[in-house]
């Protein structure tokens, strides 16, 4: 006690505290809601447009209370967020890597699940529920299904693009690729045939897969090329 007393009277400030685990984890899991905002936003959230700006004030008035040096945080602060941004960099990376197959593809959904769990967690949490905003109705299942189809439909993977939708696919495909080959009328009877559907999503990558064959007519050389690919879709379409 003494020795405090001699230190206050000479005008001199005692060394802050270090910063505690709860702490420390405090500023990981603020870096962890700020850097996963943009796929909040991906699964359909609402971000307020000074997120960074307005999650930083609010952090920093929370830490004001702290027992710890300014410039401990500060540092603490940055290195959280370079710490989240390379872990999500890393998953992702990992993700994508790992996806060899259509299931492994498929299982894209697990990640962005994990993802949007995290989203609403921070909805809920003191400086984020203004500055990440779930829509009405907002269910997290059918946002990570539409977000990963989106990201799975040129492939052809998406949930909703079964044997048969993709069969279609390939043969619109040929049908663009094939038009100088098998001529006009018979590329647009195959596109009146089998490119139809009551599913806007469906006709879309109908639309998107004949453009895309239509633009590289070299994909398959000849018209004899092109009739034993047309005969081979046709057979697996019921």
């Amino acid at each position: 006690m003494r020795i405090i007393s001699f230190l206050i009277a000479l005008g001199l400030s005692l060394p802050a505290m270090a910063q505690t685990q709860a702490q420390q984890d405090r500023l990981n899991r603020v870096g962890q809601f700020v850097v996963t905002a943009p796929m909040c936003e991906r699964l359909g959230m609402k971000l307020d447009p000074d997120l960074p700006v307005k999650a930083e004030a609010a952090l920093n008035a929370e830490t004001a209370a702290w027992a710890v040096a300014p410039a401990t945080v500060a540092r603490l602060k940055g290195e959280a967020i370079n710490r989240q941004s390379r872990m999500l960099a890393t998953d992702l990376q990992s993700a994508a890597d790992g996806a060899k197959t259509d299931a492994q593809l498929r299982d894209l959904k697990h990640t962005l699940l994990g993802y949007g769990r995290t989203c609403m967690e921070a909805s809920g949490e003191p400086i984020f529920s203004s500055l990440i905003v779930p829509p009405p109705g907002f269910n997290l299942e059918t946002a990570a299904t539409e977000l990963t189809d989106s990201m799975l439909e040129v492939g052809g993977l998406a949930s909703w693009q079964t044997p048969q939708i993709q069969a279609r696919g390939d043969l619109m495909m040929l049908a663009g690729t094939c038009r100088s080959k098998i001529g006009a009328l018979r590329s647009d009877a195959l596109v009146r045939q089998y490119g139809q559907s009551d599913d806007p999503r469906v006709r879309d990558y109908y639309s998107k897969s004949f453009d895309e064959g239509l633009s590289d007519p070299s994909t398959i050389g000849t018209l004899a090329g092109c009739n034993r690919a047309i005969a081979a879709y046709r057979a697996r379409i019921r």
